[in-house]
């Protein structure tokens, strides 16, 4: 499910400045569907943000990014772009809430504890949520592109085959000249990576804590 996504990720076409008030003009005003789809679409790259910021096990991520688009729905439908107000910076807010709002739920059922745990401790301070929300919507992709390509050969080929390409495991490990599961720990390996460059710098902790 998260090879599929992540494909899928990548293809997402970006919005231009003047394309993007020609879609809000046309939902918020006509209520146009396929506007709002459009919309919906074109910051997905932001669900990935946020939740790659919160250190997620891949156990949960995918679940998670599914909450968190829902968040970003709820943005979309919420929004008033005569505000003045960035709508990245509307909806990390709103993409953040509804994920650590569903992992509050699980740590309170007692389901997958410590990684709900984990993820609620690790809630950005004000500083990185700044950062965070002042990212260009218009290059996430091509960071996800560029952190891809800067990992080590064999990770990099073994990503970009079995996520963006859709090659068969066995294959590339062919290729490689490694096992199947060398292949998957590489892989393992590579996604933490991944996730370790879109997340957040953990704060010093001081004398006192």
């Amino acid at each position: 499910m998260l090879n599929e996504y992540l494909r899928e990720l990548h293809l997402v076409e970006l919005l231009r400045p003047a394309e993007e008030r020609r879609l809000w003009q046309a939902y918020k005003q006509r209520g146009n569907r396929r506007s709002r789809a459009r919309l919906i679409e074109a910051y997905q790259p932001l669900v990935f943000k946020v939740a790659m910021a919160l250190r997620l096990r891949e156990a949960v991520l995918m679940d998670m990014i599914q909450e968190g688009t829902v968040g970003l729905i709820q943005a979309v439908e919420r929004f008033d772009p005569d505000r003045g107000v960035r709508f990245s910076t509307f909806a990390t807010y709103r993409i953040r809430g509804r994920i650590l709002n569903t992992l509050r739920r699980e740590r309170g059922r007692g389901t997958d504890l410590e990684d709900a745990a984990e993820a609620l401790a690790r809630v950005p301070d004000a500083a990185a949520e700044d950062a965070l929300a002042s990212v260009e919507d218009a290059v996430l992709v091509r960071q996800i592109v560029a952190a891809i390509d800067g990992l080590p050969a064999r990770e990099r080929r073994i990503l970009v085959g079995a996520f963006l390409a859709a090659e068969e495991p066995g294959r590339i490990a062919d290729e490689l000249k490694i096992s199947l599961s060398h292949f998957y720990r590489l892989q393992q390996q590579a996604l933490r990576k991944i996730r370790e460059m879109f997340a957040p710098p953990l704060r010093p902790r001081s004398v006192e804590e």
